[in-house]
């Protein structure tokens, strides 16, 4: 016969291994699930891709002000009620901020759509800007997106910007079976990066994030986006141009390993 003991120490190992299971998963799977894939992407032009204002935080030195999306080429979202979310460096926190979102019209200037006034904090900051119940962004048409950060209101000159642009597009099947086989928010995240669904990946990954984070998930997706953000003809782009997009990519680098 087997000893009351021996039952309680059989338990106890197996407890154990369960437990180192579960905690190696936790550790192993969010890294290994988070992977960007856009695919065919679609160029931003050239006239659109310059942030413009100042390129550093408010006291000039340091990561700038950063949109966390593709600056070179349009993002996509199945929703019409995205997340959008940004950097915003330490020495700009407690400013006032105006996130806007423009709908583009051939032929014509920018159509507004949202603006709403903020105040910054420091690290990643998100935003949802449409209800439910409104009706938000329209399929099959590409926005603008943009924050300011007005370090001194008397010296517009001064203000940090930065922005991207985006595009609602509809629910590939293959992507809605596997979500309805999706058991946490990771591997949802997963599912849309695989599909080139930016704003639906980082959206799913900032809901993991603790407040001003990007977390495990966001960060793997932010170093992605790094990797495929030079456009293909860089070598056919003027030198300084080439620098700045150079530069961007490090600066993604940096604030997914800092945030993290």
């Amino acid at each position: 016969m087997i000893s009351i003991q021996g039952l309680l120490n059989k338990r106890i190992k197996a407890k154990l291994v369960t437990s180192c299971a579960l905690s190696l998963a936790l550790i192993v799977t969010p890294a290994a699930l988070a992977g960007y894939a856009p695919g065919d992407q679609k160029p931003v032009p050239p006239e659109r891709r310059s942030d413009g204002g100042t390129t550093r935080g408010c006291s000039g030195g340091g990561l700038p002000l950063t949109a966390l999306a593709s600056r070179n080429y349009v993002g996509r979202t199945i929703s019409r009620h995205p997340t959008f979310a940004w950097f915003v460096p330490p020495d700009s926190a407690s400013k006032p901020m105006q996130f806007t979102i423009y709908e583009w019209v051939p032929g014509s200037k920018p159509k507004e759509v949202r603006k709403m006034s903020l105040q910054s904090s420091p690290g990643i900051m998100k935003l949802a800007p449409f209800s439910d119940s409104e009706l938000g962004l329209q399929p099959g048409k590409e926005y603008l997106w943009q924050v300011v950060i007005h370090c001194d209101p008397d010296n517009p000159s001064g203000d940090l910007v930065s922005k991207a642009t985006i595009e609602v597009v509809g629910m590939p099947a293959a992507v809605q079976s596997e979500l309805n086989s999706a058991v946490n928010r990771a591997e949802k995240a997963n599912i849309y990066a695989k599909a080139g669904l930016w704003y639906n990946a980082l959206g799913e990954a900032l809901k993991l994030a603790e407040p001003s984070k990007l977390g495990e998930v966001g960060s793997t997706l932010l170093n992605d986006l790094a990797q495929w953000e030079a456009p293909k003809t860089t070598p056919e782009l003027p030198p300084k141009e080439q620098d700045a997009i150079a530069k961007r990519i490090e600066n993604l680098k940096q604030i997914a390993n800092n945030a993290r």
